[in-house]
């Protein structure tokens, strides 16, 4: 913005003109100065939102993969204390009386030890 104006200023000048008034290339040198003073500036801010820009999002990463990393807690199952020492309830599941198992039992070795 300010360098197009001192180009104007430049061209409008002569350049004996320019060279024989220091308070003038004095005015011109202090305001090139302050606009790269500007724009290092400008740079700096810049490369520091970057940086934490940066950051955030190493942050935010390593959160994700922090969660990701855990273990969900499993509840242990549940026993009462009671139901441990007494004998299981099977519930619906059918029995086969002693008797039956055991008849049922000798059929099969008799039947593997009759060989032909």
């Amino acid at each position: 913005m300010l360098l197009p104006v001192l180009a104007i200023l430049a061209a409008a000048a002569s350049p004996a003109s320019a060279q024989l008034d220091p308070a003038r290339i004095a005015r011109e040198n202090e305001l090139w100065a302050q606009q790269q003073l500007q724009n290092q500036r400008a740079v700096a801010m810049e490369n520091q939102l970057n940086a934490l820009d940066a950051r955030l999002s190493t942050e935010v990463r390593l959160r994700e993969l922090r969660d990701q990393a855990r273990r969900p807690i499993l509840p242990a199952p549940h026993v009462a204390k009671s139901a441990a020492a007494s004998t299981p309830d099977l519930g619906p599941f059918p029995s086969i009386p002693d008797e039956t198992l055991a008849a049922s039992n000798r059929r099969v070795r008799a039947a593997s030890q009759n060989r032909r």
